[in-house]
């Protein structure tokens, strides 16, 4: 009965048709799409993930759960998607249904490489990144990095944050890993 006589006041005044017409959209807005863009820009400092195409600010190092050595030279003219990550983010483990997804549609594609970064923790014991991801029945592949600052030069301020880079090595997208996904497919298609 109250938004009934709200809207009456507002269609009597011709004069109130704007704010009420501008409010409106704005809540529409804010309830389907805008509040994903703030939390996106309170977590990775974007509001949609796309970045302008920038250099990795630190070379990429580390080993794989068999013990090879990995380094930024595996990367190069291919797509990138890094996922960084630690073994005590509960929202990490959410999300890698959709990174397993993700690798599981790409993996036989050597034009795209998958990595979950892990970043090492006081409490972690030798190879409890891998052991983990094994326990939970994922099969893509983790990286132990040299640098255990590596995400911090990445700018990662929150877990999980991916990142996508290009076939020039350029990091163009920063963001969660829904976004990395599409950015990704996109990049892809314009091949």
């Amino acid at each position: 009965m109250k938004f009934k006589s709200i809207l009456i006041a507002y269609l009597n005044n011709p004069s109130n048709l704007f704010p009420f017409a501008f409010s409106s959209i704005f809540v529409a807005f804010m309830f389907f799409q805008g509040f994903d863009f703030y939390k996106h820009k309170l977590h990775y400092q974007t509001f949609t993930g796309r970045v302008e195409a920038y250099k990795s600010p630190q070379k990429i190092e580390g080993f794989d759960e068999k013990g090879s050595r990995i380094d930024e030279n595996l990367f190069e003219n291919k797509l990138v998607l890094l996922d960084f990550w630690n073994t005590k983010c509960g929202v990490c483990f959410e999300k890698f249904p959709q990174l397993q997804t993700f690798y599981d549609k790409y993996k036989d594609d050597n034009t795209i490489i998958t990595y979950a970064i892990n970043k090492p923790i006081e409490e972690d014991v030798p190879r409890i990144a891998f052991q983990l991801v094994k326990e939970k029945g994922y099969t893509f592949p983790v990286l132990l990095p040299n640098d255990e600052n590596l995400p911090e030069k990445f700018g990662v301020k929150g877990y999980p944050t991916t990142f996508v880079i290009n076939r020039n090595g350029q990091i163009v997208y920063k963001g969660d890993i829904e976004g990395a996904v599409k950015m990704v497919a996109e990049l892809k298609e314009s091949d």
